[in-house]
């Protein structure tokens, strides 16, 4: 009854908890919403003021310049008329120093009735002049008292302006901030986004490439060539197990056996290298030894892919096999013969560093494996020559052969995503292992990044 109820807490606990999370999303994304509306409404508010106070500027500056050529203007017909008065006032009192008494009593009628009409005439000039001059100081008064008016208009809406821009909400000035500050990494990585795998692939290809072909290959060891000894081969695998054998399997991998086998768990398949069964996944398997009055038969088959196959190979005593510990499912050899799995390791070399691989598991014999690849194993001899082949097909080689990464036959299946940059080359004397077909969708994983990087984690651990 507690437990029951510990369970109805527990569930009713944990559906309050999922209402709780829903509403505080809801109300803060609501919020959130809120707060963004309102500070983008006063922010378009703000900048239709800053608008229209620079419009206003603008206008207020033209109005100012056209008054100022007014003025100018004025100013030069003020000067003029005082001028003309000036001159009028000369000419008077040169004609009234002419027309002295005796001029009157003894001049020349003639030339006195001259002057006299100079001088009304420069008497009318002074009037006009000085009705003119009036009429313009008062238009230069005007003028300059509109004058005053636009610059204190000017000075008040310069005061708007600046307001208007001092204003802006805390969240618009740290977003234009923000984007100050980022805008050149940013436009620094979109330029590396559309322009670097192109860059990427031409260096690769043209200049990364070629060097890479140039250098000394990877060799493990001396090893003679080991005869391809394929024994059975299909989507399930029938071993028989003699009277003083004993099978080491994946327990994903068995699907039928006998009742004759003793069964036991096999903690780790070399317990003189803990480490590395470990790494290569060999630990907890299931140990199998038959009837020692008989043998017995035990069938292997993969549980989760139905396109893998399976392939029985024999490796004969005093020789030695590069192959991946993934495509290894179960181990056959005499009970009292040790199967030995090491791990070669090369961080030196730089064909290791552009090839991805730093780690190399060995098995030696006597012994026969099973090995699991896709559409079946198939084994290639090399007499001499040199090959090139797919490196997602390569499941192991022999020591005595010389591997290393050559460039993609052409630029542009590379380019195009269809093909990888690096297949591998193998030369000497061997015997290589190929799965029939690679993975599915080993093309899309090629443009994929965090799948070729986990893949090149795997090759590099040699997993």
């Amino acid at each position: 009854m507690h437990a029951l109820l510990l369970q109805l807490v527990a569930a009713l606990g944990r559906r309050l908890g999922l209402a709780l999370v829903i509403v505080t999303a809801a109300v803060g994304m609501r919020l959130l919403w809120t707060l963004v509306g309102e500070e983008t409404l006063r922010e378009g508010e703000r900048r239709a003021r800053v608008e229209a106070g620079r419009q206003e500027e603008t206008r207020l500056l033209a109005w100012r310049a056209e008054l100022a050529g007014r003025l100018a203007e004025a100013r030069r017909d003020l000067a003029e008329q005082q001028e003309r008065l000036r001159r009028a006032a000369r000419v008077l009192a040169a004609l009234e120093e002419a027309g002295g008494w005796w001029q009157r009593w003894f001049g020349d009628p003639t030339q006195t009735a001259t002057n006299a009409d100079r001088r009304r005439r420069m008497e009318e000039m002074q009037a006009e002049t000085r009705r003119r001059l009036a009429v313009t100081e008062a238009l230069l008064g005007r003028l300059s008292g509109e004058d005053d008016q636009t610059g204190q208009a000017l000075v008040r809406a310069r005061r708007e302006i600046a307001l208007a821009e001092a204003g802006q909400s805390v969240f618009w000035r740290r977003l234009e901030a923000a984007w100050i500050a980022v805008r050149a990494p940013v436009a620094a990585s979109l330029g590396l986004v559309f322009a670097g795998p192109t860059l990427w692939a031409v260096f690769a290809y043209f200049v990364l490439g070629p060097w890479v072909a140039r250098g000394r290959p990877l060799r493990l060891g001396r090893g003679g060539l080991v005869a391809p000894r394929i024994q059975h081969e299909g989507v399930f695998l029938r071993l028989r197990v003699g009277p003083t054998e004993r099978l080491w399997i994946k327990p994903e991998y068995l699907q039928s056996s006998e009742e004759a086998f003793s069964r036991r768990t096999r903690w780790l398949l070399d317990p003189s290298a803990p480490l590395t069964s470990l790494a290569a996944g060999w630990h907890e398997a299931h140990e199998l030894r038959p009837d020692p009055a008989r043998g017995a038969e035990v069938t292997l088959a993969s549980r989760e892919d139905p396109q893998q196959e399976l392939a029985a190979v024999e490796l004969p005593a005093g020789e030695a096999l590069v192959l991946s510990p993934r495509h290894v499912v179960g181990v056959l050899a005499e009970a009292n013969a040790p199967v030995r799995l090491r791990a070669c390791w090369n961080l030196t070399s730089w064909q290791a560093w552009v090839g991805g691989r730093f780690r190399h598991f060995v098995w030696s014999g006597p012994c026969v494996l099973a090995v699991v690849g896709r559409r079946g194993i198939r084994a290639e001899v090399l007499a001499g020559g040199a090959r090139r082949m797919q490196t997602d097909l390569v499941i192991g080689h022999s020591l005595g052969v010389a591997r290393r990464p050559v460039r993609a036959e052409t630029f542009w299946s590379y380019y195009r995503g269809r093909h990888p940059l690096w297949d591998d080359q193998f030369a000497g004397h061997g015997l290589i292992l190929l799965e029939a077909t690679g993975s599915p969708g080993s093309a899309a994983a090629a443009r994929r990044w965090w799948e070729r990087l986990g893949q090149g984690l795997l090759r590099g651990l040699g997993l």
